[in-house]
């Protein structure tokens, strides 16, 4: 009787504390991803959804933190990668959301790193997208 009395209250306590992925919203599980750091998870995720308005504000949401975890969280002996890296993850962002300020502003922002090294500057793929959408480099 104890066995029983124990085996319904462990899975009881199992069944109420986990939820299941699939119970998650998709935005739940993006925002999970996000604070996990693991922007390939959410990008697949993403991948596997029909193209709306909704999927297209979750992928600029995760392009923009994924590129903000990149320049803030680098490694300074790869920093030119990751800012490269940054910067095509804000690229996508903008071509998703042109008017999206933070994506802007940290465009910027590294782009005047840039500017204060002479003889440096972003990756010719980058250098190429940035200025289709306005920049000066």
């Amino acid at each position: 009787m104890r066995i029983l009395l124990f085996s319904f209250f462990a899975f009881t306590l199992f069944a109420g504390c986990s939820e299941s992925k699939s119970e998650l919203t998709l935005k739940q599980q993006i925002d999970n991803f996000i604070a996990e750091q693991q922007f390939e998870e959410a990008h697949s995720l993403l991948d596997e959804q029909e193209e709306s308005e909704g999927i297209a504000e979750q992928r600029e949401k995760v392009h923009l933190q994924h590129g903000i975890y990149l320049i803030y969280n680098a490694d300074p002996a790869s920093m030119r990668e990751n800012a490269n890296n940054a910067l095509r993850e804000f690229i996508a962002v903008l071509e998703i959301n042109p008017e999206n300020e933070k994506a802007r502003a940290e465009t910027e922002q590294i782009l005047n790193i840039y500017r204060t090294f002479p003889d440096r500057q972003p990756a010719e793929d980058v250098l190429e997208k940035l200025e289709e959408l306005g920049f000066q480099i």
